[in-house]
C-alpha cells in the first residue's frame, strides 16, 4: 500500500469529517478513511495508478467566487484536516476556490417516472404536488440573485427536477431567465415530454432555451428497463427527431452502471454520429450512489468496500477507445483547467464527411485556459481570432480558394474547442479535412457552418458520493445548486448532504 495524496471525506454514516487519504493497492487506486465508531471505508478510484497520477498531475486555474455565502469553521475533530467542518458548512464558504460555471435550480420535485436510479429521488414520499415548486416570481428573484454573484459573465443555468417539462410554465421561466441576461439555458429532462408533443421542443426554443440535457442511457430497451424500469429507447428517438425538427440541440447523457449499459459505450457513440445534426455531445454520468438506487455498501466483515455497481471515469475513457475501434482515444481526453481534475473529462471531434472522425484535440494549447464546463462557444471564438485561423489554415478572407478543417466544439456545456491542423493537397483543400469540395472553394462563414454542423464534444463528469466524497474536490466544484435557501452548494455535497434537509 502507497501513499499517494491526502485529502478530506466524511463518515457515509455518521456524516462527521474524517482524514482520507488516496492509496495504491495491487496497482489500483482507492480512497480511504477510518471512522472510529463506523470503521474502515475504500472506494476505487482507479484501476490504474498510472491513470491517477497522470490525470491528477494537470495545471488547473483557481478563480474563487466573488463572494462567500457562508462561513466555513476550523476544528480539532481529526488531524490532518485543514477544514474540519468541511462539507458541512457549504453555502459556498470562504475555502470554496472556484466560482460556479453552471448553476442548477430543482423547479419541480414531481416526474413522470419513477426511476430506480434517481439522483433527485423524485417522486419520493412526503413530497408531492406543487408545494416544493418555486413560481414566477420566486424564479425571478433566484434570477436576479445569480445574475448578483455572476463574475464576468452571468451563470450557465439548467432547470432541472424533477421532470421540469411537467411544469406548464416552464416557457416562462426560460423567459424570464433569457429577460434577465442568462445567455446559456439547458433543460435537463427525461424527453417523455419532447417526444409526446411534436410542437413542444418549437415552444422551448422559442422560449429561450440553449440546449436539452436528454437523459439517454443506452440503444437497447432492456437498459432503459434496469435503469429507469420502462422500454424508452423509441421514445428517446423520437424526442431527439423533435428537438431536430425545433433545431434544438441536444446532449445526451448517459448514466452508466457496471454490468447494465458499460458495454453499450460504443453503440451510444455511433447513435451519436448518426445524428451529429442535432446531437452536439455525449456526456457520461458514472452512476453515483446518492438519492435513489438499488445498491447498497458491501461490508466484509473488516471493512465496507465499494459499491458494486460503480464505474471510474477511467473506465470510461478506456472503453470508449475499445468500443470505438480507437476513434474515440484515451489520449484525446483531457481534465478541465478550471476545477479538480478528478471531476470530469472532455474532447471534441469532428465528423467527416467520409464519415471518419476526426479528433481536434491538437488545438487545445490556443484555447488552454477553456474549462471543460465552460460555456464558452469555440466557433465564437474563432469568429473573434478571424486572422489566426485564415493564417494557420490558408483559409481565404474574401474570395474564396481553398478548404480547411480542425476547429471543432460541441457547441454545449462543455465548451473546450480544440483543432489540428491539415495538410494542403493539389485541389487547395487539405487532404484529412474531410471539407474537400467538387470546387474546392469555401469561404470562411461556410467553414464555420459545415464546422458547426460536424462537431460534437465527448465527456464525462464522476460526481461524488458518501463513499468517494472529496472536500478538495468539492472546494474546487464548478457545478453548483442553488438551494431552496438562496446558498450554492457543490452538487455532489447537495445530493449527498443536503437534498431534502
Amino acid at each position: 500500500m502507497k501513499l499517494l495524496q491526502r485529502t478530506q471525506s466524511i463518515c457515509p454514516v455518521c456524516r462527521i469529517p474524517l482524514a482520507a487519504a488516496y492509496e495504491s493497492d495491487g496497482g489500483k487506486v482507492f480512497l480511504r478513511k477510518t471512522c472510529k465508531e463506523h470503521g474502515v471505508f475504500e472506494s476505487c478510484i482507479s484501476e490504474s495508478e498510472e491513470d491517477f497520477l497522470g490525470w491528477i498531475g494537470n495545471p488547473v486555474i483557481n478563480v474563487p467566487p466573488k463572494k462567500a455565502l457562508t462561513s466555513g469553521t476550523k476544528g480539532n475533530l481529526e488531524p490532518n484536516l485543514t477544514e474540519s467542518q468541511c462539507p458541512l458548512h457549504c453555502g459556498t464558504c470562504e475555502n470554496h476556490l472556484q466560482t460556479a460555471c453552471c448553476v442548477l435550480i430543482d423547479i419541480t420535485d414531481r416526474c413522470n417516472q419513477h426511476c430506480p436510479y434517481c439522483f433527485a429521488e423524485a417522486e419520493k414520499e412526503g413530497h408531492e404536488g406543487t408545494e416544493l415548486e418555486p413560481d414566477l416570481s420566486e424564479m425571478e428573484r433566484k434570477f436576479d440573485l445569480l445574475m448578483e454573484l455572476g463574475e464576468e459573465r452571468p451563470f450557465n443555468i439548467q432547470l432541472s427536477g424533477g421532470e421540469p417539462t411537467i411544469r406548464e410554465d416552464l416557457p416562462d421561466i426560460i423567459r424570464i431567465a433569457r429577460k434577465k441576461g442568462f445567455i446559456y439555458i439547458q433543460i435537463n429532462t427525461n424527453g417523455k415530454r419532447l417526444a409526446s408533443e411534436q410542437g413542444y421542443a418549437k415552444i422551448l426554443k422559442d422560449a429561450g432555451a440553449s440546449a436539452v440535457f436528454l437523459q439517454f442511457d443506452g440503444t437497447e430497451d432492456s437498459i432503459y428497463e434496469v435503469l429507469r424500469g420502462e422500454a424508452l429507447f423509441e421514445i428517446k428517438k423520437k424526442a431527439i427527431d423533435h428537438c431536430r425538427r425545433a433545431g434544438l440541440p441536444v446532449t445526451i447523457v448517459p448514466t452508466v452502471v457496471k454490468h447494465v449499459n458499460v458495454d453499450n459505450i460504443g453503440a451510444m457513440i455511433e447513435f451519436l454520429l448518426q445524428n451529429v445534426d442535432v446531437i452536439k455531445g455525449i456526456h457520461f454520468q458514472p452512476v453515483s450512489f446518492f438519492g435513489r438506487h438499488p445498491d447498497t455498501l458491501p461490508f466484509d466483515g473488516e471493512k465496507h468496500r465499494d459499491f458494486e455497481n460503480r464505474v471510474t471515469m477511467f473506465d470510461i475513457m478506456h472503453e470508449l477507445e475499445r468500443q470505438t475501434d480507437g476513434k474515440c482515444k484515451y489520449d484525446d481526453f483531457y481534465p478541465i483547467t478550471s476545477g479538480h481534475t478528478l471531476c470530469c473529462f472532455s474532447s471534441t471531434y469532428q465528423k467527416q464527411r467520409d464519415g471518419k472522425v476526426k479528433s481536434l484535440i491538437s488545438y487545445k494549447t490556443k484555447l488552454s485556459g477553456i474549462g471543460c464546463c465552460d460555456r464558452t462557444n469555440p466557433l465564437d471564438i474563432i469568429k473573434k481570432d478571424r486572422n489566426f485561423v485564415l493564417n494557420k489554415w490558408n483559409l481565404p478572407d474574401s474570395d474564396g480558394s481553398c478548404c480547411c478543417t480542425g476547429i471543432g466544439d460541441a457547441g454545449t456545456e462543455s465548451g473546450n474547442m480544440v483543432a489540428g491542423s491539415g495538410n494542403k493537397d493539389k485541389t487547395g483543400g487539405c487532404k484529412d479535412s474531410g471539407f474537400v469540395s467538387e470546387s474546392s472553394v469555401m469561404d470562411f462563414d461556410q467553414f464555420l457552418r459545415e464546422l458547426k454542423g460536424s462537431m460534437f464534444s465527448v465527456s464525462s463528469m464522476a460526481f461524488q458520493d458518501i463513499s468517494n466524497l472529496d472536500a478538495e474536490r468539492l472546494k474546487r466544484c464548478r457545478v453548483q445548486v442553488l438551494s431552496p435557501d438562496d446558498r450554492l452548494i457543490p452538487f455532489c455535497a447537495y445530493n449527498s448532504i443536503y437534498r431534502g434537509v
